[in-house]
């Protein structure tokens, strides 16, 4: 106890408001995390409730562009495809009866490309694909 006697209050006081305003500021992991959560739902292909059809055929639209512009690094171009099937395959009610299967083989024959790192291959698909939503644009179905 005759040591802690000898320390000044300010010696003590400095470390523990430090200490404090350290723990004030927050988990820079968790910030991040924040940050990147939030820029992703920016991102094409993460919805957040349901959609309809325009916005079903816009997102899928917009990345089979992206897929097809080769501007991808192997790794972005599987998110991305992933992103595509799933705003096809999750809203496939969304999308002209008339193009459900070929929409489905060619996700299937995109995917088949990415595995065999076939990057022109999976251009030729998106472009398929994001042809015939174009087409689809001009008349949409009922709902």
């Amino acid at each position: 106890m005759k040591m802690f006697r000898n320390l000044r209050p300010a010696t003590i006081a400095v470390p523990l408001m430090l200490a404090l305003s350290l723990a004030a500021c927050g988990d820079p992991t968790a910030q991040d995390q924040g940050e990147t959560d939030a820029s992703m739902s920016d991102q094409p292909g993460v919805e957040v409730g349901p959609v309809t059809q325009g916005q079903a055929q816009a997102e899928a639209k917009e990345l089979a562009l992206r897929l097809a512009s080769g501007d991808l690094a192997s790794s972005e171009a599987a998110v991305a495809l992933e992103d595509l099937d799933r705003v096809i395959n999750d809203n496939i009610v969304e999308f002209p009866e008339d193009m459900r299967a070929g929409l489905s083989e060619d996700v299937a024959s995109a995917r088949d490309a990415l595995t065999a790192n076939d990057m022109e291959g999976l251009q030729e698909a998106a472009t398929r694909i994001e042809s015939k939503l174009s087409g689809s644009a001009a008349t949409p179905a009922a709902s």
